[in-house]
């Protein structure tokens, strides 16, 4: 278990909480790299003047050196979607399966850290490959709190709240005391070595 996460944005909905509790920094505070598949950003960023999308769109902008938008066949069919008009529902966590799926096979050895709110992808949970992880924004805000790396998860949920984010969910912990472990691992790991 000494090997670090990469971790992967599954769906738009941690992007937007972070964005209107202007928190997207703690994405980058374990350290880890982050990717965002390339239908995920496109639904969180494609409506223009959308609460919290200019923040995201300038966040990775300013932060290409450490967030990768991950192109997708998925993201690809979501454009031709876009283009004719049809619906593009749920592309965004097929677009993260097949980023995890081609991150997974390009690096035997890679462990990846999911993170989600949308309950499709814990759903899936029984076909996630052993070196996956899952944890909702909620738990990954309490284990930054944890490792002294953020002040206050609740602050940064209740300031998601305030702009109008429904974060009912994600203030409750989550069972998966083995993820939570995992991150507590790694983030134990980043602060020995600076």
């Amino acid at each position: 278990m000494s090997k670090s996460f990469s971790l992967i944005v599954t769906d738009t909905s941690p992007l937007f909480t972070l964005a209107l509790a202007d928190a997207l920094d703690t994405l980058l505070r374990p350290g880890l790299p982050v990717r965002i598949p390339d239908a995920v950003y496109i639904e969180a960023t494609r409506v223009q003047g959308a609460p919290g999308a200019e923040r995201i769109v300038e966040w990775i902008n300013g932060h290409l050196d450490l967030v990768q938008i991950v192109p997708t066949d998925i993201g690809i069919d979501q454009q031709r979607r876009l283009a004719e008009g049809r619906p593009i529902r749920g592309m965004g966590e097929q677009a993260a399966l097949e980023a995890l799926d081609r991150f997974l096979r390009a690096g035997p050895e890679a462990d990846a850290l999911l993170l989600f709110e949308d309950t499709d992808i814990e759903k899936r949970r029984a076909i996630v490959d052993q070196r996956v992880s899952l944890i909702s924004t909620g738990d990954f805000l309490r284990e930054l709190e944890f490792a002294g790396l953020i002040q206050s998860a609740d602050r940064i949920l209740e300031q998601a709240a305030a702009q109008g984010r429904n974060i009912d969910r994600q203030r409750r912990a989550s069972e998966d005391d083995l993820t939570r472990t995992r991150l507590r691992l790694q983030l134990d790991r980043r602060s020995a070595s600076n």
